[in-house]
């Protein structure tokens, strides 16, 4: 059983776990299966993080009721962006587990935090908003899983609607002058899974282009969200000072 498992994930013939790990083991393996094993075990590290990768975040809005510093639209292309990552994954034959499966903890854990926008936010989300969301993403999902022919557009597509993301949470953080609820620990968890994901897709038996050039850019744009919670510290601190006060008030 195990075994089988790790056969689904390392998915790169010739070289199987069961020849790789046994030559570890023996202190014979070869270059090429000691690379596999980093490669495979920095993968599965990612997946692992991923589970835990917005708890801090969610934590923080749900002990303060608040998603201060989040764009609803910026969370609405997020789950385009882990959507598109993880169907291309599934879709694409061939390719490994390990260069994918997080996409699926990011996109349940992004669910969570539209629910608790909706919540929280509730004042400028309309009774409409969460029906026409939910249709719009059904549609897509059995668009892309029934009537997409070329799976290439999944990936073609994400490089821009990743952009997007990123920008209008970056724009949004500068216009309100503060981060509010972002984490820095999801925010370093952020900037060194994208930079870890371009390594291990880099050494990949089969290299998807598409896949790396999605990888770079949000390293990139990760590293700017990053460096706003450094440069807006102050700033949210005041603000959460403020949001106090007015509560005791």
């Amino acid at each position: 059983l195990i075994f089988e498992f790790l056969n689904y994930i390392w998915q790169q013939p010739p070289l199987s776990p069961e020849y790789c790990l046994e030559d570890v083991f023996n202190f014979d393996a070869k270059y090429d299966c000691y690379k596999s094993l980093i490669v495979k075990s920095l993968g599965l590290a990612m997946i692992l993080g991923a589970f835990l990768n917005k708890a801090p975040v969610l934590m923080n809005v749900l002990s303060t009721q608040s998603v201060a510093g989040f764009s609803k639209y910026a969370l609405y292309s997020e789950i385009v962006v882990y959507s598109n990552g993880f169907f291309y994954g599934v879709l694409q034959e061939g390719l490994p587990f390990t260069s994918y499966g997080e996409n699926a903890a990011l996109l349940i854990q992004t669910v969570v935090l539209i629910l608790c926008y909706w919540n929280y936010n509730s004042s400028s989300t309309s009774f409409m908003e969460p029906i026409i969301v939910l249709a719009l993403y059904g549609l897509y999902a059995y668009s892309v899983l029934f009537a997409l022919e070329d799976i290439s557009y999944l990936m073609k597509t994400l490089v821009p609607i990743n952009l997007y993301a990123k920008g209008i949470q970056i724009i949004t953080i500068f216009q309100e002058g503060h981060t509010g609820n972002q984490s820095i620990v999801t925010l370093t968890m952020n900037v060194v899974g994208t930079t870890i994901r371009v390594g291990t897709t880099l050494g990949e038996a089969t290299i998807d282009t598409n896949l790396l050039l999605c990888h770079v850019s949000s390293a990139i744009l990760n590293l700017i969200i990053y460096s706003q919670y450094f440069y807006y510290a102050q700033a949210t601190r005041q603000f959460w000072d403020e949001k106090k006060k007015k509560k005791t008030e």
